[in-house]
C-alpha cells in the first residue's frame, strides 16, 4: 500500500461498497457528519392543531408553536486496529503458491488492503447492533471495562407491548389482527404516519402464519387480505407477504452476531416483532474524530477515519479505523415492539 495521507485513504474508503445491513439500511438510512464529538438534535412531538375560527371583524388568533426537546449526546468511539509484523509479510499466505515470488512489499499491500476491509466490516456490524439496540430497547450501553467506560445513551423509547400468557398467538382463540390493528392506529394517532413494515423473529413468524385466524384469512382467495408467499431476498432476509388491510409488508431477518461476551445472539431478539416504517425511523450521526499524526493533533469530519503508522522499535506496522456513529430516531413513538412469546 503506497504512503497515502489520511484524507486520501478516507476518499478510497468512500468509494468502497458498504457492507449491506438490513436494520441500518431500512430504519436508519440517512447519514450526517458533524464537526464536534457531541451532537445535538431536536425531538418534536407533532400535534394536530387546527386553525381557529375567527370573527369577520377580527384580524386573527394566535396559535402557539409546538414545543420540542433538545438532546445532546457524546458519540461513542469505535476504533478497531490490526498489527502487521515481519512474519506476516515474509511467510506465504493461505492459498499462495509454495513457489511464489511475491515480495514482502507486495504481501504488505495485500494484507493492508484486506485489513482495511475487515476493520470497515467490523464497524458496520457494530453499527447494525447499535441500530438493533435503539429499535428494540431505545438505548445503547457503551461499555469498555478495561478503560472504565460505562455510559448509557437512552432515547426514552417505551412503545413496547408484552403479550400475556392468554394472548399468545399460538392459542387458537387469539386473533393477532386485533392487536395489529390497534397498534397501527396508535402509531398513526401519535405521529400522523402509517407503518408499512413488520419484521419478525424466526420463531414468531411460525406462530403468526400458523394461527387459525391468519390461516383463514390466507385461504379467502377472493378477499386476499393476507397473502403469504415467502421469497428469499438474501440468505438472512425473507419476504413473507403482505397484510393488505394494514398495508404492511412482512419480513423475517435471520442474522446473528457475537456479543461482547463472545456468545452468538440473534439480531432480531427471539420472540419479538417490530412494526415500523420502511422509509426510515432515523439516521446515523457521526461525531468528529481527532487523532495524533506526526506529533500533531488532527481532526476529521467523516464516517470512517483511517490511521496507519509504524513502530520502528518493535518493527510492527499498525492500521486503525475510527468512527463515532450514533443512530438516532426522529420520533420514538413511530414504531412499536411486540414481545409475542412467553419468556421472550
Amino acid at each position: 500500500m503506497p504512503d497515502l495521507t489520511t484524507r486520501e485513504m478516507m476518499e478510497a474508503i468512500d468509494q468502497t461498497p458498504p457492507v449491506r445491513t438490513f436494520l441500518q439500511k431500512t430504519f436508519f438510512p440517512g447519514e450526517q457528519t458533524h464537526i464536534t464529538e457531541k451532537v445535538e438534535f431536536d425531538v418534536r412531538k407533532g400535534k394536530r392543531i387546527m386553525a381557529p375560527f375567527v370573527s369577520p371583524r377580527k384580524g386573527g388568533k394566535v396559535i402557539t408553536r409546538q414545543g420540542f426537546r433538545t438532546n445532546q449526546f457524546t458519540t461513542p468511539k469505535i476504533a478497531p486496529e490490526r498489527v502487521l509484523t515481519i512474519d506476516d509479510i515474509t511467510k506465504r499466505a493461505i492459498g499462495e503458491n509454495i513457489y511464489s515470488q511475491r515480495t514482502p512489499e507486495e504481501r504488505e499491500n495485500e494484507l493492508l488492503a484486506k485489513d482495511m476491509t475487515d476493520l470497515e466490516e467490523s464497524i458496520a456490524r457494530r453499527k447494525e447492533w447499535m441500530c438493533r439496540q435503539i429499535l428494540f430497547e431505545g438505548k445503547i450501553d457503551v461499555v469498555d471495562e478495561e478503560e472504565g467506560v460505562d455510559v448509557q445513551i437512552d432515547f426514552g423509547f417505551d412503545n413496547i407491548v408484552v403479550l400475556a400468557a392468554d394472548e399468545q398467538w399460538t392459542i387458537a382463540a387469539v386473533d393477532p389482527m386485533i392487536l395489529l390493528r390497534k397498534l397501527r392506529k396508535r402509531i398513526i394517532k401519535d405521529t400522523g404516519r402509517a407503518p408499512d413494515i413488520m419484521v419478525f423473529s424466526s420463531d414468531v413468524i411460525e406462530d403468526f402464519t400458523t394461527n387459525p385466524f391468519i390461516e383463514k384469512a390466507m385461504n379467502m382467495l377472493k378477499y386476499k387480505n393476507i397473502v403469504i408467499e415467502p421469497r428469499v431476498i438474501d440468505p438472512a432476509l425473507t419476504f413473507y407477504g403482505r397484510i393488505a388491510e394494514l398495508d404492511l409488508d412482512i419480513y423475517s431477518y435471520d442474522e446473528w452476531f457475537l456479543n461482547d461476551e463472545g456468545e452468538e445472539e440473534a439480531m432480531i431478539p427471539e420472540g419479538t416483532v417490530l412494526m415500523g416504517h420502511s422509509t426510515g425511523e432515523g439516521q446515523i450521526e457521526y461525531g468528529l474524530v481527532t487523532q495524533m499524526e506526526d506529533k500533531k493533533w488532527q481532526s476529521y469530519e467523516g464516517k470512517l477515519v483511517p490511521k496507519k503508522w509504524a513502530d520502528e522499535n518493535d518493527e510492527v506496522e499498525k492500521l486503525r479505523l475510527t468512527s463515532r456513529p450514533l443512530p438516532r430516531p426522529f420520533d420514538v413513538a413511530s414504531w412499536v415492539v411486540i414481545y409475542a412469546r412467553k419468556g421472550a
